[in-house]
């Protein structure tokens, strides 16, 4: 599960922004975190696979604790053995291991709740196991289908990269020029302006991306701009909603300067599926 830079997903109070990241730390972790991401998707597929499940793993964990804090009791040992299978399995045998992992889900979180669980009530527990792996690794294994890909390294290079670019239009648009709420039940700072202003950054990096990216032309290129886009901030509002249903402000803390894993990496896992989905309808 690749990891973003750290882009606020509205404007904050200059309290909140000035007192509540140490900046240089921020920067500091989020470079360590490209050059992993990067290093690894350059050097070899395993390494790469690696990298997002142990990613995966701690996205996994943080939500188990999130979740625990409110006496909520996921099957978490199945959530993370579907995790590890989900990464490397999409990798090597496609979108037929997504099924089948899916599959043992249901089958291995009943088998524990029946023999674990005794006379509890397993309809919960079962539900948010579910929700974790379909959130979490089941979203991010679709980078396995985009690395299949032939010169699939610059697919998923350019999916994370318009992810990000995106989310720093939204916030450079959005803290100057936000009026509009989008969903101010969820996330009050998102604002329209923030969502259009992210649009347009990743679809101006959509033509450079034609012009230096083997494999892209500009329909690939633009379409990618826009589904990624739209995708994105529906996974930011997804954690929002789960975060302010939770009553937590972050879902973790591993991160200094950004908060949690899932903080990272809410819009990128959404978008990833998004761009399969895109370039298997476009024909790329």
């Amino acid at each position: 599960m690749p990891v973003a830079p750290p882009i606020p997903a509205g404007p904050p109070s200059p309290a909140h922004h000035t007192l509540g990241r140490n900046l240089p730390v921020a920067i500091a972790v989020g470079v360590a975190l490209a050059a992993l991401f990067l290093g690894t998707l350059f050097l070899h597929p395993v390494a790469f696979l690696t990298f997002i499940a142990a990613m995966v793993t701690l996205g996994l964990l943080e939500l188990d604790r999130a979740f625990r804090s409110r006496e909520l009791r996921p099957v978490t040992p199945v959530a993370l053995g579907a995790g590890l299978l989900l990464v490397f399995g999409t990798y090597a045998s496609g979108s037929s291991a997504q099924s089948v992992v899916l599959a043992l889900v249901v089958v291995g979180a009943g088998a524990w709740a029946v023999v674990r669980r005794g006379g509890e009530t397993p309809l919960r527990g079962l539900s948010l196991t579910c929700l974790m792996v379909l959130w979490v690794p089941f979203l991010a294994s679709y980078i396995g289908l985009l690395l299949a890909r032939p010169q699939g390294e610059w697919f998923v290079m350019a999916t994370v990269a318009l992810t990000v670019s995106s989310d720093i239009g939204a916030f450079a648009i959005g803290s100057r020029f936000g009026r509009h709420k989008l969903a101010p039940s969820v996330s009050p700072a998102k604002s329209w302006e923030g969502f259009f202003g992210g649009l347009g950054t990743a679809l101006l990096l959509a033509v450079l991306v034609t012009a230096n990216v083997p494999g892209f032309t500009v329909i690939t290129a633009l379409a990618l701009a826009v589904g990624v886009c739209v995708a994105a901030t529906v996974g930011d509002l997804a954690e929002s909603m789960v975060k302010r249903d939770l009553g937590v402000k972050d879902l973790g803390g591993l991160l200094p300067g950004h908060g949690g894993i899932m903080e990272r990496a809410d819009a990128i896992i959404f978008a990833l599926p998004a761009a399969h989905l895109l370039l298997l309808a476009l024909g790329s």
